[in-house]
Parts: C-alpha cells; sequence; structure tokens
C-alpha cells in the first residue's frame, strides 16, 4: 500500500521521516515511488517555475489595500466570515489554522489560536501571501486547486523544506455552476495530525458551497436560468435546439475530475458531494429520501439537507432526476462511465463514505 493511504494520519512521524527523504532523493536527481506521482509531478513544476526548496517567503505578498480589493472581487467576500468562524477555533487551545483563498491561490482570510498564527507567521502563511505553485511551490492550496478536489500536503511532501512541520487538508470551493471560485485549507503542526480534518474541510466547504447558492451571484458572469439548459414542450424550434444541445452524453465520475458532459461539449464539473450523490443515484433503480441520507452522512434522518443536494445537482446539470423515490432516469444512468467498468476502482477516488467505497470494489 502507498505512503498516503497507511501513514499519513495513523503514523505521522514515519510519514513525516519517509516523505522528507523521498523530497531530498528527488531533488537531488535520484528516482523514488514512496509518494503519489502527483506529487512528483508538482514537485517537478515547482522547481520549473524557478521556485528553490530553501526559499523562506512567497514571491509576492499583497498590501493591505491589495487584499481589501482581492476580496472584493470574489463571490466568497459575502460568506467567509461565517464559513472561517465556523471552522477556526481561535481558543488559547487552539491548534489548526483556517484559510480561505482565491483562486490564484492568495491567502485573503484566516484564523486561528495566537500560537498556531505566530507559527504560521514565521513561514509568511498570512493574509495576502501568495500561495500558488508559482509563488511558493507545492502546498496544499496549490495541490487542491491543481487537483480541482480535496488535497493534503503533509510534511515532506510541501516542496519547500520550510514547510515540512505542517500538514494541510484544502478543498476547493465552487459556485452554484460548479465554477471554483476558491479554496477553503486547515492547516496544523504536523504532530496534531488527525483524518478528523478532511471532515473539518469538507464540512466548510459544504457550508460555503451552501451560502453562495443562496444568495444571488452577480459575480457568475454565465448566470443563465435552467430555462435555457433545458428545451419546454410547446416552445419554438430554437428552445428544441438548445434542448438538444443541452441533452447529457456523458456522466463521468471515474478518476479525479467528474463532470457531466453536455452533447454541446460543455463540460459541468461536480463538488465532491455532489459526485457522489449521483454515484449513489446511478448505483441503483431507486432511494428514499432516508437511505440516501444514510448513505451520505451516515445520519438517516439528515433528509433535509439531501432534498437540497437533489435540488442543486438538478439545477447545475439538468439532469432528470424524480423524487418519491429519487431516481436517475433511465437515459440518463446509460451514460455513467462506472456502471460498463467490470472494476470501478478509480470510482471517486477521493471519496471516504462507506456507500462509495462499496461501489468502487464491488461489495
Amino acid at each position: 500500500m502507498s505512503l498516503h493511504s497507511t501513514l499519513r494520519f495513523s503514523d505521522p512521524g514515519t510519514f513525516a521521516a519517509r516523505s522528507i527523504e523521498a523530497h531530498e532523493i528527488a531533488l537531488s536527481g535520484g528516482t523514488t515511488s514512496t509518494l503519489d506521482s502527483r506529487i512528483l509531478r508538482a514537485w517537478r513544476r515547482s522547481g520549473a517555475a524557478g521556485i528553490s526548496p530553501d526559499q523562506q517567503a512567497p514571491s509576492s505578498v499583497l498590501s493591505r489595500e491589495e487584499i481589501a480589493d482581492a476580496r472584493g472581487q470574489t463571490p466568497l467576500h459575502r460568506v467567509a466570515g461565517d464559513v472561517v468562524a465556523s471552522v477556526a477555533d481561535t481558543s488559547a487551545a487552539g491548534r489548526h489554522l483556517v484559510v480561505v483563498s482565491d483562486t490564484r491561490g492568495r491567502v485573503l482570510w484566516r484564523a486561528g489560536s495566537a500560537q498556531v498564527l505566530r507559527r504560521a507567521d514565521s513561514i509568511a502563511f498570512v493574509e495576502g501571501a501568495d500561495w500558488s505553485e508559482k509563488s511558493i511551490g507545492t502546498n496544499g492550496i496549490s495541490l487542491a486547486l491543481e487537483a480541482g478536489t480535496l488535497a493534503h500536503a503533509t510534511a515532506g511532501e510541501h516542496f519547500v523544506r520550510a514547510h515540512h512541520g505542517w500538514t494541510c487538508t484544502a478543498s476547493p470551493i465552487r459556485n452554484s455552476r460548479g465554477r471554483i471560485v476558491g479554496v477553503l485549507d486547515v492547516s496544523h503542526p504536523l504532530r496534531y495530525s488527525s483524518a478528523e480534518t478532511a471532515a473539518l474541510v469538507r464540512c466548510g466547504t459544504r457550508l460555503a458551497e451552501s451560502l453562495l447558492a443562496a444568495l444571488p451571484s452577480p459575480f457568475d458572469s454565465d448566470s443563465r436560468t435552467e430555462a435555457s439548459y433545458a428545451g419546454t414542450p410547446g416552445r419554438d424550434a430554437g428552445h428544441n435546439r438548445a434542448a438538444h444541445a443541452s441533452a447529457v452524453t456523458s456522466i463521468r465520475l471515474l478518476g479525479w475530475k467528474p463532470a457531466v458532459i453536455r452533447a454541446d461539449g460543455t463540460s459541468i464539473p461536480l463538488t465532491p458531494r455532489r459526485a457522489e450523490l449521483l454515484a449513489l443515484l446511478a448505483s441503483r433503480e431507486a432511494w428514499s429520501a432516508r437511505s440516501l441520507s444514510e448513505a451520505l452522512y451516515e445520519d438517516p434522518s439528515a433528509t433535509t439537507t439531501v432534498r437540497g443536494e437533489v435540488r442543486r445537482l438538478r439545477q447545475l446539470t439538468g439532469l432528470s432526476i424524480d423524487s418519491q423515490p429519487y431516481s436517475l432516469c433511465p437515459r440518463e444512468r446509460e451514460c455513467v462511465d462506472f456502471l460498463s467498468v467490470e472494476h470501478p476502482d478509480d470510482l471517486l477516488p477521493d471519496s471516504e463514505i462507506p456507500a462509495i467505497i462499496d461501489l468502487r470494489y464491488g461489495i
């Protein structure tokens, strides 16, 4: 098994030692199979961008005025305060740092205990700092932006040595159209590594996306209504052509970038939660709200949350999802990629919910 899957949280000390050893081997020109190939590729990009592993600070840091301007240019300014307040622990005993960045990887909001903030200051993990790959090398934020899904950077997985004492978990935040509008990152000193961090990041991301979905978005230049994606019976030929163009031809759930593909070539990215929901809907002919709640959240009483997620999935993709019970129409089920392969072991690789793991391994 890979270093990632066995030791990241169960034995962070060993993970750190082996990842730092792999870091030194790779940077000295050697080869290593210890780490995920995505990390190795990210290191190569970092070096090609001119980043030094001994670099102490990002290539650029915004001024106070520039931070205010950057915040005003992202829709996250309307929800970031609530999200950070919900995820952060600012008590004296707080161990983790919460950061929200824009799509360029620039840190625009952060919160944590005074002790954690001081440690973050020492590596310039501060508001206004550019934590993109081209500015400070491989890190949690840059990996999340590159992969488009939740990502970890622990100890030696960071390109810059000064970051090897940290572990970071980050996830993209998407708007109602499925476009990435920023990143939520939770970071803390390595000794506090815990699998619970991923759950915290996922909850914070879902909160941000739910708050964004509840607001009208003047920042969304593609704010077409649902009617522009699906034809309505009785409309003219122009609307019928639009309906044909919006028909779903492929539902991609294998691999790292789940998406719904339309006949006109439009690709609609899916958040991890919506991809999990769609995978479950496709896996059987019908689901009750209660059974979906238990599969997605391990909480059969979370039916209101499930109904909201199904509604947003319909709005985002135009998929035909019936209610009471919930079911994906047969024509669209035929478009789901993992249903046509014998061993879908690449089904939503980042998903950790038991129902998806069972589908992945045919249990």
